[in-house]
Formats: C-alpha cells, sequence, structure tokens
C-alpha cells in the first residue's frame, strides 16, 4: 500500500474533531480525518446537544458565545443545517446560588452575552405548566435552544470533504510513531499516514491515544443516561429549553411532541469502558429523573416514556477541557476531556484548533489555561456551580 500523507491527522469525528478538519482545510492544509467507526458514533451522537452561554470563566464564556452565532447562523458561517432550534434556554437556579448566580450574570454582561434575569411570572408566561416553588432566579437566553447532533456533524464533515478533506471511517488507528520527539506518522488498520500534526479529539478514547506518545491524560468516563418521553398528552414539549439546577436534570423539545430529560449536577457518576456499556438507561433512572420532571411539569404525569439511550462524557478532574499543544512529543494537539460541554462549544474549538496548528497560537481566546500541564502545575479551574455546572 503506498504510503499517504497529510499536514494534519485529526482523530475522531465527533463535533470537535469534524469543526477542527473543516476549519483546517478551509485554511488550506491537506487533512485527513480519521474515524474507528462512523461519524458522531461517539460522545456527540448521544449528546442532548443544547446549545448555551451562561458559563463562569472567561475563555469558555467567549467559546459558547462565538459557537451560538455560528449555529445561530450556520449556512453563512459554515454551510448546510445543523438541526438547530432557537426556542430559547433558561436556567433555574435554587436559594444557595443566587450569589454565584449575580457573580455570573455580571460576568455575562461584560461580555454582551444576550441574556436576562426574568421573573417566575415571566417564565410561566412563556411556559404555564411549570412549578416553580423552589426555584429562586432565573436566567434566560431568547436564541439559544438545541441542535441536532450528527445534522451539526453531517454539515461540518460535508463542508470538510468538499473543500478536499479525506474522511477516514472504520479505520481504527493503532499507534503513532515518534521520531527525536516529533511525530511522524499515524499507524492505522488501513496502512501508515506521514505527518508531523495530530490533533487528539478522540473523545472518550483520548486518554488511550494519549498513551502511545507516553502522555498521561486525566480523564474518566462516564455513562450519561438520558430519556425520551412522548408528551402529546401533557400539552407536548416543554416550550423552552431547561437547565434546572434546583431539581438537577435537564429537559428539551425533540422531534415532534417528545421530550429529552437527563440528570444534571449533583449525581453519581457510573465510570465504564467506551468500548463496553450498557446503552440503555437503568429502570431506578428513569423512576428518579422522571419523578424530578413531574414535579417540575405536573402535566407531565400523562408523558409515555418511549425510549432510553446512554451517551458517554469524557470528565476531566476539574470539569474542563485539555486544549493545545503538550510539552512532548511535538505537533500533538489536545482537543478532548469536555466533560459534558463539548457540543456547544464544538464550532469555536475547530477555528482555534486551527489557529493553533497553523499559526503556531490560538489568538482568538487565549486556550492557555487549559493546558494538560496545568494539573500538575495545580492550576485547576474552579466553577461557579460545582462539577460540570461550568
Amino acid at each position: 500500500m503506498a504510503r499517504q500523507t497529510a499536514d494534519a491527522v485529526v482523530i475522531g469525528a465527533g463535533i470537535n474533531g469534524a469543526s477542527t478538519a473543516y476549519n483546517l482545510v478551509k485554511r488550506g492544509l491537506k487533512v485527513t480525518l480519521i474515524e474507528k467507526y462512523v461519524i458522531a458514533s461517539g460522545g456527540t451522537g448521544r449528546s442532548a446537544a443544547i446549545v448555551r452561554q451562561h458559563y463562569s470563566n472567561p475563555e469558555l464564556v467567549k467559546m459558547v458565545k462565538r459557537s451560538a452565532h455560528i449555529f445561530q447562523n450556520f449556512d453563512d458561517e459554515v454551510g448546510g443545517d445543523p438541526g438547530f432550534v432557537d426556542c430559547g434556554w433558561s436556567f433555574l437556579v435554587p436559594a444557595y446560588a443566587s450569589d454565584a448566580f449575580s457573580r455570573n450574570m455580571e460576568l455575562l454582561s461584560e461580555h454582551e452575552i444576550e441574556t436576562k434575569e426574568i421573573s417566575k411570572q415571566d417564565l410561566l408566561e412563556i411556559d404555564p405548566r411549570f412549578n416553580l416553588d423552589d426555584v429562586e432566579r432565573i436566567a434566560y437566553e431568547p436564541h439559544s435552544g438545541y441542535a441536532d447532533p450528527h445534522a451539526s456533524t453531517y454539515a461540518y464533515v460535508k463542508r470538510f470533504t468538499d473543500l478536499g478533506g479525506k474522511l477516514r471511517q472504520m479505520t481504527p488507528v493503532r499507534g503513532l510513531t515518534i521520531n527525536k520527539g516529533k511525530l511522524t506518522a499515524v499507524e492505522t488498520d488501513d496502512g501508515t499516514i506521514a505527518t508531523e500534526t495530530v490533533v487528539n479529539a478522540a473523545g472518550p478514547w483520548a486518554d488511550r491515544v494519549g498513551k502511545w506518545v507516553g502522555l498521561e491524560i486525566p480523564i474518566e468516563i462516564t455513562r450519561e443516561q438520558e430519556v425520551l418521553l412522548e408528551t402529546t398528552d401533557a400539552g407536548g414539549p416543554p416550550r423552552v429549553v431547561c437547565s434546572d439546577m434546583a431539581k438537577a436534570i435537564y429537559y428539551r423539545p425533540d422531534i415532534g411532541t417528545r421530550t429529552v430529560l437527563g440528570r444534571g449536577y449533583p449525581k453519581d457518576y457510573e465510570q465504564v469502558d467506551p468500548d463496553s456499556y450498557v446503552e440503555r438507561a437503568d429502570p431506578e433512572f428513569v423512576e428518579e429523573s422522571g419523578s424530578r420532571l413531574m414535579e417540575r411539569l405536573p402535566a407531565y404525569n400523562k408523558a409515555l416514556v418511549v425510549d432510553t439511550y446512554c451517551g458517554l462524557y469524557d470528565v476531566t478532574p476539574d470539569w474542563h477541557p485539555i486544549l493545545g499543544r503538550v510539552a512532548e512529543p511535538e505537533g500533538f494537539i489536545m482537543c478532548a476531556g469536555f466533560s459534558g460541554h463539548g457540543f456547544k462549544t464544538g464550532p469555536a474549538l475547530g477555528e482555534l484548533m486551527a489557529e493553533e496548528v497553523i499559526d503556531g497560537k490560538a489568538t482568538t481566546v487565549d486556550i492557555s489555561p487549559f493546558s494538560l500541564s496545568r494539573f500538575a502545575q495545580g492550576n485547576q479551574f474552579e466553577a461557579a456551580y460545582g462539577g460540570n455546572r461550568a
């Protein structure tokens, strides 16, 4: 087999890998995007795909602001249809988090995020079915919402291949070749690709890719359960996407009259092998999360569970991603560890990875605080609300 070459190889065709590959080839590089199975078959394809901008550090706020703009204007910015629905997003906050909420809203205002605090009555005017007895404060983003994770990834991959990028699906990577501290090749089941640049966007498998170059990447893989409800008899899906801190759940409209339901922090996290885990929700999870939802939306006692599924989070110790170049080997760039936030940051991350690869440093947003070295240096992030409520 003839030896292949690429200016850069991106490992993993989820939203971040696809966005990165597209932005690299858009800027003139010869790029190969490698996926062990099919596009969006890891964490991306089973993401709740919520698009919001309520984050608690300036770097992530800048990323999600740019990503939201791309989702809202996708056909002009990238081309294609990500299935974005701007039904609005709301954040239901209990009393104990009121101070953190105030600080966060100030940060978002400083960055000109389109958000505002609304009253309970304001939310009830959007959807009168809510019981808000345990809610102290509410944030509302009128033009946020959710997208289709498969359609979004496909749109990026389609544009990538339109521009001359090479997609290699069903092609597991088996190793990376290093010579004198520099990357020289990617070894796959379908031959060797000579390259000096590799972007590790392998999601739940990113720590394994790191081991091939002698890196210990602190990522744990957790199983994330989701419930799909038919809500016709309950008046249809919620009128707005909700991150419900007071009930530790999230829920959003889905296709037709269905609703997607999941659990948020705090909760118990189950670590799993990404190649072997239970892909349907546990009965206990369905019952507990459903009870929480019915407390919030009592009309949902008429909803019917029609399906469940499980996705994966690639979780770092501080619930923030690992981004950028590593000390060694030269040419190895991290884009993983998103801890449940990878979809909503994906469009911006692709642009930042292209800056890191081509310009030598990401400049639109300073990603240096997200480096792998922060863990050894004791420079971990702190989230305003704890856990993955970054």
